[in-house]
């Protein structure tokens, strides 16, 4: 029956509880956080602070007690996991060395402390082995780990534009639609939030909404589109003249800002969440001194017994979105 009468539908109260909170307070009250069954497109310019983000909003899932899937396509495993890593233990349990070069590089300040890291977050993320890019393949063994570990509740893909499309059209933009389309849907259907990178065009100015690579169904399809700004000088210049901000500026006494361009639920299109970069640490902050500790540092943290996480290794049919 492709109708039914509008008294007959079933009614849903709003509940908070179906928001993950990212931890970035302001983006927290502004839309309650990234919705369970949205899809959520996170973009900004290279070197904007897009890594930092997914991997702080990772930390501050597991710490809820939410699991999930990361398929990070731009950094390599071992990478993620140092980085991840660091982002967990917070600057009290780090410490700063120099390379040969003089760049200084953060490292857990002991093999204790940096494997109770390792441990918190193996226990709620399975990480994508990166062994093929294609769409196909990925979205299925994505299906294959929703069903095996039903209290998965978010997925990152990073990035589309690392994807491969081919052997289904000669238009990559089309098949990037048809996937953010299959995205947005698998969200929905199985209450799950799905974060997929994008990046921008390459532009002059400020990058927005209409930047953003690939198809324009990207932005049309997603619940909420967040973007990533690094407050550099050339963005400051850029900034004043496009939003016709002064000197004095809020928005430009931070290091970065998180904005939101879009919103379903909220109707937010309009908002600037200024962050603070903490270096040692990888994190961005709320506010100068922020030091949140994550419950496996604490001294009587004890791991609490969790559903296993069974990893796919076998050759079932392929089963994409």
């Amino acid at each position: 029956m492709g109708f039914i009468r509008f008294d007959e539908i079933e009614k849903v109260e709003f509940d908070e509880k179906q928001y993950l909170k990212t931890g970035i307070k302001g983006l927290d009250e502004k839309i309650c956080g990234f919705g369970l069954g949205q899809l959520i497109v996170l973009t900004g310019a290279r070197a904007g602070g897009k890594t930092t983000l997914i991997g702080q909003i990772t930390c501050n899932f597991i710490e809820q007690g939410y699991t999930g899937l990361l398929c990070s396509f731009e950094m390599s495993n071992p990478r993620l996991q140092r980085w991840l890593t660091v982002q967990a233990l917070g600057k009290d349990n780090l410490t700063v060395r120099r390379m040969t070069t003089g760049t200084p590089i953060s490292i857990p300040k002991s093999e204790k402390s940096e494997k109770a890291a390792v441990d918190w977050i193996g226990k709620r993320l399975l990480v994508y082995d990166n062994k093929t890019f294609n769409a196909d393949e990925v979205a299925s063994d994505i299906k294959k780990q929703v069903e095996r570990n039903p209290q998965i509740k978010f997925i990152i893909l990073d990035n589309l534009m690392k994807f491969d499309f081919s052997g289904r059209s000669d238009n990559k933009y089309d098949e990037q639609s048809r996937f953010v389309k299959r995205l947005q849907a698998y969200a929905q259907t199985q209450g799950i939030c799905v974060i997929l990178i994008a990046h921008p065009n390459k532009v002059k100015t400020i990058p927005r909404i209409e930047d953003v690579g690939g198809s324009g169904d990207i932005i049309n399809t997603a619940d909420t589109v967040i973007f990533v700004h690094r407050v550099t000088t050339d963005f400051k210049a850029r900034a004043k003249e496009y939003f016709e901000w002064k000197e004095t500026a809020a928005e430009l006494r931070v290091d970065n800002l998180i904005e939101i361009v879009k919103d379903r639920e909220f109707g937010d299109d309009n908002s600037f969440i200024g962050v603070y970069f903490e270096p040692i640490a990888k994190r961005f902050l709320n506010s100068k001194g922020e030091n949140i500790q994550y419950s496996f540092t604490a001294p009587n943290y004890q791991t609490r017994i969790l559903p296993t996480l069974t990893e796919i290794k076998d050759d079932d049919e392929q089963i994409p979105f």
